[in-house]
């Protein structure tokens, strides 16, 4: 017999996440909102992960846990996880952060009320490892102008913290986007080809808690870019790869996600000027990225004897 379909799914994303892990799971176990399924994405994870993820299992039947044979990086984990999924909306989630009970309700409740919203996530509350409140300024991503054009041009020319890409999206939303790229702040780019597909709504209220802690990714990114590229480079992908060019990636993924847009061809134009205007006030990082990727690339080439 065919199991019923819950309306949530929710994807979360761990590797080597003993220390939080619980705590996240039971922040989802507490939701008000009740119809949804937990799955949870192991990538590999060499500590307690697994035997907590089981354990879980066996206490709700709402979740599943999923291993990976081998680290996929952030990225493919994350691609991994939305394609396990059945809900008819879809967050992801990391082993660290919290949930409010009423989340979920509060993102459903918009999302079934506005079809022309097609991601809903609430404002954002920083704590560190023990849950101390912390002072951090979280401008947003609240997006509900009715032109695409706009939403998306405001992405572009943004760089804060990416709260709204864990929010509640439609999945047939999200199955429309080329998911999540393998490289640091690639999901500027998940976001900004959902601007083109609908409004992103802000709920007003603090019900997301996000964790600054010393192993998580925010601690080593700065708004999505991080000086450390090798430490990024295999977080993000998994591999021992030294090569990486994450601004110039994400600055062509813009560029096509206005070409494989259906915008008119005026506010395309518009678009891409507006984008060739933000890489002119970034070609110093461009360059500085440039230059480090050619001497990784030289360095390697010396040492494999080239």
């Amino acid at each position: 017999m065919k199991m019923r379909k819950p309306r949530v799914s929710i994807g979360l994303t761990v590797y080597n996440g003993e220390q939080f892990l619980e705590e996240t799971l039971d922040s989802f176990l507490a939701q008000t909102y009740s119809d949804f399924e937990l799955i949870i994405s192991d990538n590999a994870s060499a500590d307690r992960t697994a035997q907590i993820s089981r354990d879980y299992v066996a206490m709700d039947g709402r979740i599943r846990h999923h291993r990976n044979e081998k680290n996929l990086g952030l990225a493919g984990n994350h691609n991994r996880v939305f394609a396990l999924a059945r809900g008819e909306y879809f967050k992801w989630a990391a082993a660290d952060d919290l949930c409010r009970p009423n989340y979920l309700a509060r993102c459903v409740e918009v999302l079934d009320s506005d079809p022309t919203v097609v991601l809903a996530y609430p404002r954002t509350r920083f704590i560190d490892a023990t849950g101390k409140h912390l002072d951090i300024h979280d401008p947003g991503w609240d997006l509900r102008s009715d032109q695409p054009q706009e939403r998306f041009c405001y992405v572009i020319s943004s760089w804060h913290w990416m709260n709204a890409i864990v929010g509640l999206v439609r999945t047939s939303a999200l199955e429309k986007t080329r998911l999540m790229p393998a490289y640091s702040g690639g999901d500027y780019r998940v976001l900004a080809e959902l601007s083109l597909l609908g409004k992103i709504y802000e709920i007003p209220e603090v019900l997301f808690e996000r964790r600054i802690h010393p192993g998580s990714t925010s601690q080593h990114e700065a708004c999505g870019m991080n000086p450390d590229p090798k430490w990024l480079i295999r977080w993000w992908t998994g591999t021992e790869a030294t090569v990486a060019l994450p601004r110039w990636s994400l600055s062509l993924d813009y560029f096509r996600a206005i070409a494989r847009s259906e915008l008119p061809w005026r506010h395309k134009l518009s678009l891409t000027r507006s984008l060739l205007r933000q890489i002119r006030w970034q070609r110093a990082k461009l360059w500085e990225e440039a230059s480090g990727a050619l001497r990784e690339f030289c360095l390697s080439w010396r040492l494999s004897g080239g």
